[in-house]
């Protein structure tokens, strides 16, 4: 731990709270005495003023956003500066936004609750209501953690989605072999699968990388029969089986970059210093195993070092019993106790299982978000209370007891926390739809939604409302009712 770390941490959050309090502090000091008895007295005037900023300035964030994600101006810093800026600027918007509709929502919210709890729920819609600018500033940390899970949530769905298709229809292999302490695999292994009577078709997926005009490409080399047997990679025009020696296969993207098409030559020069000129013997829509694929014969005449596999990817051959395949792969394999060989089954549990572990490691980062808003609520909350002090004084004195006290209390808080997982939920989703149309077609092909997360956002909305009126509620119902109608 070093002491820069204590500095600069001391100087971002002291800065940030002192920029925070920058505009409430000049408006309250503006505020004229007579204001103080009408806290929401220069909110409806404020109202057409508020909308009018609020959809400028989400317009002006959704267009930086957008256009940092799919045109990229600049490059990778335009992308990062503008997506990022235009990110916080519509968040901005959304806030600013919110305190607008806070009102009419709440009270849509707030109508089942009312009809359900009666008299403790009627005063709960109502307190939530007619304060919009706090609802919206107390729940506007909740949306922006609750917005970025959902967005996360369609993110890694579509990602899921477009790998099942993948793997479902684009490869048709049985068994696909990696290396558990990712060094690659011997081509030994390969060479083994190959002469078991049991497989069909077998090929491993080795690499090289080369420069073509000045940028550095990833190049795979695989047994073209055998791939042709394995994989379908959507062939737009040529041929995969007859790839020959200092032949490629290019994807569609690359190949309208270089404005090439069958019969067109490319010079690359490897990463070995060899300079090669390689024609395009065909080109392919999907992507699953790299935009360039050159043949093994190829990549043993420009480089002879000692080569290592990504994977290899093999198929049962006709008639053959999957037990008596699996059984045979798995006797092979016996001497190679890195590889790990999985069915096409296995490898697409395995990769959900690590897009669902992705999931879950944001979801518990933005957890601390989720905190951090609670306590907002809550503190939001106890601040209103102390404010309604001869409100909750007088409606004890006519007859409210303690359980209906704190109910009130409770109910507010879970429709203001309802209010900020609503607006972050919607807001959320369309970043996650954005962000997962940027993303190319070749990596994730299908939009994707998760409504369990919905649910679950839902219900922890509720909860988050119910921790955070614990307080607040407790305060509320052990006022001294005396002492509160006595309050000025």
């Amino acid at each position: 731990l070093q002491i820069r770390t204590i500095v600069i941490a001391a100087l971002v959050g002291i800065g940030i709270t002192m920029a925070s309090v920058i505009v409430p502090s000049r408006r309250a000091a503006k505020i004229p005495p007579v204001a103080a008895m009408r806290p929401e007295l220069g909110f409806a005037a404020m109202r057409s003023r508020r909308l009018v900023a609020g959809v400028v300035v989400t317009v002006v964030g959704v267009t930086m956003f957008v256009i940092g994600l799919f045109l990229r101006p600049g490059g990778t810093t335009g992308l990062i500066a503008l997506a990022g800026i235009g990110a916080l600027v519509l968040f901005l918007g959304i806030a600013s936004l919110s305190s607008t509709v806070a009102t009419p929502v709440t009270r849509v919210i707030g109508w089942p609750i009312e009809k359900l709890f009666k008299v403790p729920g009627a005063l709960a819609r109502q307190n939530v209501a007619r304060a919009p600018r706090r609802t919206s500033s107390s729940a506007s940390a909740l949306m922006i953690g609750v917005a970025l899970v959902s967005s996360t949530a369609v993110f890694a769905s579509s990602l899921r989605a477009s790998l099942v298709d993948t793997l479902e229809s684009a490869i048709s292999a049985d068994y696909i072999v990696t290396d558990s302490g990712f060094q690659g695999l011997s081509p030994v292994v390969s060479e083994t699968l190959g002469e078991v009577p049991e497989l069909e078709a077998v090929t491993p997926i080795r690499g090289i990388s080369g420069q073509v005009d000045g940028s550095t490409k990833n190049f795979g080399a695989v047994d073209p029969v055998a791939f042709e047997k394995l994989v379908d990679p959507d062939l737009q025009d040529g041929t995969v089986a007859e790839l020959a020696v200092n032949e490629l296969l290019l994807h569609k993207d690359p190949a309208n970059d270089l404005d090439a098409t069958v019969g067109s030559t490319i010079d690359v020069t490897f990463q070995n210093g060899v300079e090669q000129t390689l024609m395009v013997a065909g080109i392919y829509g999907d992507a699953t195993f790299g935009n360039w694929l050159i043949s093994l014969d190829t990549l043993a005449g420009i480089s002879d070092a000692p080569a290592r596999d990504f994977f290899v990817i093999a198929k049962l051959a006709d008639g053959v019993d999957p037990a008596i395949g699996d059984a045979a792969v798995e006797a092979a394999m016996e001497p190679f106790p890195q590889a790990n060989v999985q069915t096409n089954a296995e490898f697409l549990d395995s990769q959900e299982a690590q897009i669902n572990q992705l999931l879950l490691i944001i979801t518990m980062l933005l957890a601390f978000a989720i905190l951090i808003a609670i306590l907002g609520i809550s503190i939001t909350l106890a601040l209103g209370v102390f404010e309604r002090t001869r409100e909750i004084g007088l409606l004890r004195a006519v007859g409210m007891n303690k359980r209906q006290t704190r109910r009130s209390v409770r109910w507010e808080a879970v429709i203001v926390s309802t209010f900020g997982a609503l607006v972050g939920i919607v807001v959320g989703t369309f970043l996650g739809v954005v962000l997962t149309l940027a993303v190319p077609d070749d990596v994730i092909g299908k939009l994707a939604f998760n409504p369990t997360i919905i649910v679950a956002i839902l219900i922890g909305a509720v909860i988050a409302g119910l921790l955070a009126a614990l307080y607040p509620s407790y305060k509320a119902s052990n006022m001294n009712v005396l002492e509160a109608i006595a309050t000025e």
